[in-house]
């Protein structure tokens, strides 16, 4: 039965009953439409716009073969008319027919060149079909017609950003936003837009205000997080992510950042907790399993790190931060030819990553293979932590060439113990015969003044007109190719001031074993408790000297036991080491950590007892007692981070008896 009344019967007035049927088909009415139509059609002259409005009725009711009669009537009655053309290549465009999608409204275009509907249908046709070229100039040609068509500026902006042209995407989406200042998800594709182009500022401005628009765009949230990220900003992005996380709960990759953000702050117990949860959804994603091995290596955690590290290997067995990551912790775990491999196999991933050289390089100067770890050594100079800038190339010696009467420019690197260290390298090139400068921060020159009269020393760059060659101070072992055999190891190569010698003897007890301390490092894992010279220190006719500077000096109020300390005299007058040198020289023994007073009382030809732990600075090796940079130290290797009592009964022992 039907709902509506329809008069089919209207003679010679066929818009009527047409504006009849526009009503029944916007109240989507399809099967009464069809029946008035036909009824109409029985009694009436055949009528081209009848048969599209048919066409058009019988596609809404998934008849695909009925609308091609339909239209193919309406063509029929009216070859002109554009309309049935265009809702023909419409069906065909559904049905995936791209050759005769195409022809149709290549045909109505050609009939109406201002037929917009069907140049933009034409377009994402050709879109589509992958012409992608073809698309955007029928798309550009419909902006020339209509410069205002939002859905052509929104596609063409969609199409720009897939072929990775930024700049265009982006004037078109602002296009969009000109002519409806909200339309879809245009803020969101801006932003996604501006991210791919580094412009992290933009880009965050953009998703929020997607975020005012549509708060339940979790992915907005999520991607304004990781542009927070490259801003630095950890707690807006952190904020974001929980943020993405609320409106989807279900969207793990969030929660994967959440524990990212955590690794960074070194909150890493927190952010182990992240990964778990992530790794309950994706128990095979390899960074995921790689980055909880790097919260456990900073926990000093090393097996559980390896553990991890393996099973990101396992799940990807190309992925090179794992086997990189884990050469580290087996380097750290004294396991160095597993490490040398786990390198190996990183190169041949990424052959020349500097990062890899560099600590490959480490694992075989503790494995003393000199020459070719210095050579290694070299890429510190393209590391991210390293500051040391590499020489101009114009300057760099190959290590062949002749030095004599040439002018050889050396600057500094890293700690005041590295260049005690190597500054014995600068009397190799005077051997050599080459005119030394050495750009050396001011409050050392004093002290290494006393290598050798005529080595320049300088806080200042050179003028480049003035030199012939020019190398970071840590270079010059790989450069004069040392090897375990040459490594330059005079008796001593730095000298105290006698004055200061003098003064100091002065202010010390002559009568007692006079032993200098020092426990603290720069990093705690090099330290001792000061608690553990207690029974040396109350041994008869044993004098402690603390040789130690900064905050650690506070720990001498905390014992019950003499060390001698002269409370802030030491080198007060802008000279580094200067005063610190004349105690050395007037001590009988020097105690220190893996520090710069171990190098200073080594340079000074000094008997030196340097206490290691289990996996010391490359340049101690892994189980020599001795070491052949100082001719009068001696290693005490600790086996256990957290006990240092066996070392110091050692220790003990040998002083008690003067077995030294």
């Amino acid at each position: 039965m039907l709902s509506s009344k329809v008069n089919y019967n209207i003679q010679n007035n066929v818009n009527e009953f047409i504006g009849q049927i526009i009503d029944l088909y916007s109240s989507e009415k399809f099967k009464e439409v069809v029946f008035y139509i036909n009824k109409y059609l029985e009694k009436h002259p055949p009528s081209h716009q009848l048969y599209n409005i048919l066409g058009i009725t019988y596609n809404k009711l998934n008849n695909n073969t009925l609308a091609y009669d339909c239209y193919s009537k309406a063509i029929n009655i009216e070859p002109s008319f554009a309309v049935s053309y265009f809702n023909l290549g419409s069906l065909f465009h559904e049905q995936n027919n791209f050759e005769h999608a195409t022809e149709n409204y290549k045909k109505a275009i050609s009939l109406n060149p201002n037929y917009i509907d069907a140049i933009f249908n034409l377009a994402i046709l050709l879109k589509e079909n992958g012409e992608i070229s073809k698309a955007i100039y029928t798309y550009k040609s419909l902006l020339k017609k209509d410069h205002n068509h939002i859905d052509t500026h929104y596609n063409l902006g969609v199409i720009f950003k897939e072929m990775n042209r930024f700049s265009s995407s982006i004037f078109h989406y602002k296009e969009v936003l000109k002519i409806k200042p909200i339309y879809l998800d245009t803020f969101f594709k801006l932003g996604t837009s501006y991210q791919k182009i580094k412009d992290f500022e933009k880009a965050i401005y953009y998703y929020s205000e997607e975020c005012k628009t549509n708060k339940n765009n979790y992915m907005a949230y999520y991607l304004m997080g990781n542009a927070y990220i490259e801003k630095n900003d950890l707690k807006a992005a952190y904020k974001n992510f929980q943020k993405s996380l609320q409106v989807n709960p279900k969207f793990f990759n969030a929660i994967k950042y959440l524990g990212y953000i955590k690794q960074k702050e070194e909150n890493h117990n927190l952010a182990i907790q992240f990964y778990y949860k992530f790794l309950k959804k994706n128990p095979s994603c390899a960074e995921t399993n790689n980055n909880i091995g790097f919260c456990f290596e900073q926990k000093k955690e090393f097996v559980k790190a390896l553990n991890y590290y393996k099973k990101s290997i396992k799940y990807n067995p190309v992925y090179f931060e794992a086997h990189h990551n884990m050469g580290n912790v087996l380097q750290k775990l004294g396991e160095l030819d597993k490490a040398s491999d786990s390198y190996e196999k990183a190169l041949n991933i990424c052959p020349n990553n500097s990062e890899t050289l560099l600590n490959y390089g480490c694992a075989n100067l503790r494995k003393g293979f000199l020459k070719i770890g210095f050579k290694m050594y070299e890429n510190r100079l393209y590391s991210k932590e390293f500051v040391c800038k590499p020489p101009k190339k114009k300057f760099t010696w190959d290590g062949k060439k002749a030095l004599v009467g040439k002018h050889f420019f050396i600057y500094d690197e890293q700690g005041f113990g590295d260049i005690i260290q190597f500054s014995r390298y600068l009397l190799l090139l005077k051997e050599k015969g080459a005119k030394v400068t050495f750009k050396v921060r001011k409050d050392l020159h004093k002290l290494l003044s006393t290598i050798q009269e005529d080595i320049n020393l300088t806080s200042q760059y050179p003028n480049y007109e003035e030199i012939d060659f020019e190398s970071p101070l840590l270079s010059l072992p790989y450069l004069l190719g040392t090897d375990i055999q040459n490594i330059p190891t005079q008796q001593r190569y730095i000298f105290a001031n006698e004055k200061k010698i003098t003064y100091w003897n002065k202010r010390l007890d002559n009568k007692k074993f006079k032993i200098g301390i020092n426990w603290q490092g720069s990093k705690d894992d090099k330290s001792f408790e000061l608690n553990n010279l207690k029974n040396i220190a109350e041994l008869p006719k044993v004098q402690l000297i603390s040789l130690q500077k900064g905050e650690s000096e506070k720990d001498l109020n905390n014992i019950d036991f003499p060390i001698t300390s002269f409370n802030g005299e030491i080198d007060n007058d802008g000279d580094a080491f200067v005063d610190t040198a004349a105690i050395i020289v007037n001590c009988d023994l020097i105690i220190t950590c893996d520090t710069s007073i171990a190098h200073l009382s080594g340079a000074l030809g000094k008997k030196t007892w340097i206490l290691l732990k289990k996996i010391p600075d490359w340049r101690w090796m892994l189980s020599r007692s001795d070491t052949p940079w100082y001719k009068n130290a001696i290693l005490f290797r600790n086996t256990n981070i957290k006990n240092w009592q066996p070392i110091f009964k050692t220790i003990y022992k040998k002083i008690k008896t003067r077995d030294i």
